[in-house]
């Protein structure tokens, strides 16, 4: 028991360590880009939302000089005790089936990354199997991050411990500044994990303080009757987490733990994962472009367990899930997604569809010719 308590104040101080580089956005860059924007030949801020990603990744990298050189998609793999309540289609075993799909590259995710020049690396943060023999973080193979094999039935049981967690949100963390000495610009969150909108709709409840109907769906596919039983086994974890929240001190750290409490008792390896990346991207200056709904869930429980204000600031939103949950978890996250078409594959497939057209702007952002050069009077912002 000394030995788990030593392991988890361990864990605790490197979080905080490595969340205190977390810095506000360079206002001045961010500046000097809407000046760029207002100054080319076009109506002014006549592409909408994706100036605003450009403007907002002028911000995190420092510069007016935007670079989207090199782009990553990171998708964490893990298995959901939840399964065996029933909330699925398919068995757990999928997960690996895909996750290993994923890795050798026919998944579509990996269409899509290659389509939007991006390179896919595959997680097994917590999948129900033997550990992978890959180590370093590479393309093509899975990577082994495995914390446990597979999460609790999160109806009956916590997920994971508090120390669980947070090694899962510090794997997220360091993938992510690894990533960045790679010299990548941006990061995109992927998951895979059979189950895992069962513990994002949990969260989604908790987190914006809604009944599970308001924010459970269908995931891949269940019928009517059972959507109705994933509802009741939502409830059953919300309830399950409300019992146990009295036992969170109130501190200087209350946010922090409070969120690190509530990942481990209802959310998922995959899911701290995802936090983590958020978390990590925000500490070593990289864009993180948002999947679907399970992507903003965990990033929700990232700003919540940060103890920098501007977490929230790095994060992008690809697109509105259809996923129930997906608009109103992205409302609490405050970000704009620029794609609604009514997507819920996961994997990472929406940051990819995300990452095409934000290249798309920043081309227009450097290339196009301003009003001076095309001997037209200037709109006026």
């Amino acid at each position: 028991m000394l030995r788990d308590s030593t392991e988890k104040e361990d864990a605790e101080k490197k979080l905080l360590k490595k969340m205190a580089a977390i810095v506000p956005l360079d206002q001045q860059a961010m500046e000097k880009a809407v000046d760029r924007w207002n100054s080319i030949g076009k109506p002014i801020h006549s592409l909408g939302l994706l100036e605003d990603a450009i403007v907002r990744m002028a911000g995190i990298q420092g510069t007016d000089a935007v670079r989207m050189d090199k782009k990553a998609i990171v998708v964490m793999c893990a298995d959901n005790g939840v399964v065996r309540e029933g909330v699925t289609q398919t068995g757990s075993q999928v997960t690996r089936i895909v996750a290993d799909n994923i890795a050798c590259g026919d998944a579509t995710v990996d269409i899509m990354a290659n389509k939007a020049g991006a390179d896919v690396f595959v997680v097994d943060i917590g999948m129900d199997c033997e550990e992978y023999p890959q180590k370093e973080l590479c393309t093509g193979k899975v990577i082994d991050r495995k914390i446990r094999r597979g999460s609790g039935d999160i109806a009956l049981e916590p997920a994971m411990t508090c120390q669980e967690c947070m090694q899962a949100l510090l794997t997220g963390m360091e993938i992510a500044q690894t990533l960045k000495e790679k010299g990548y610009h941006v990061i995109g969150t992927g998951e895979m994990g059979i189950g895992n909108t069962t513990p994002a709709s949990a969260l989604a409840s908790i987190l914006d303080n809604v009944p599970a109907e308001n924010v459970t769906g269908k995931g891949a596919g269940l019928t009517e009757e059972g959507l109705r039983h994933k509802i009741g086994i939502v409830e059953k974890a919300v309830n399950r987490y409300w019992d146990a929240a009295g036992e969170i001190a109130d501190d200087d750290l209350f946010r922090f733990h409070t969120g690190v409490e509530l990942l481990a008792q209802v959310g998922s390896l995959e899911i701290a994962g995802m936090a983590g990346l958020c978390l990590g991207g925000a500490a070593s200056g990289l864009t993180v472009i948002l999947d679907g709904f399970i992507s903003a869930a965990a990033a929700l429980a990232a700003i919540l367990i940060s103890t920098s204000q501007a977490c929230g600031d790095y994060l992008l939103a690809s697109h509105v899930s259809a996923e129930p949950g997906g608009k109103r978890v992205i409302s609490q996250l405050h970000v704009s997604p620029v794609i609604d078409a009514g997507m819920c594959l996961g994997e990472g497939t929406g940051a990819a569809a995300a990452m095409s057209l934000y290249e798309m702007a920043l081309e227009v952002y450097r290339s196009m010719k301003t009003f001076e050069e095309i001997n037209v009077t200037p709109y006026k912002a």
